[in-house]
């Protein structure tokens, strides 16, 4: 496949290189696009139960982040 860059577009593969961790434009595309399917899924199994603005809310057009976090006491 081939796609046509320009500025815009090079900017946003870079950046989802980065956000994705993907050494690769193919990669970072890859992680994106499972992630819109598994988005727009994840609407279509809730969609009969839920009102369509609360289903609206749902969709996230960022990719998922992973974070740690450590809880502990204090004195």
């Amino acid at each position: 496949m081939r796609i046509r860059m320009n500025s815009g577009r090079e900017d946003r593969l870079a950046r989802l290189q980065e956000a994705t961790g993907e050494k690769t434009k193919a990669g970072a595309i890859d992680v994106a696009v499972k992630h819109y399917l598994t988005d727009l899924q994840a609407k279509r199994d809730v969609a009969p139960e839920l009102d369509d603005e609360l289903v609206d809310r749902l969709s996230t057009p960022w990719l998922p982040i992973k974070r740690d976090t450590t809880v502990g006491r204090t004195s």
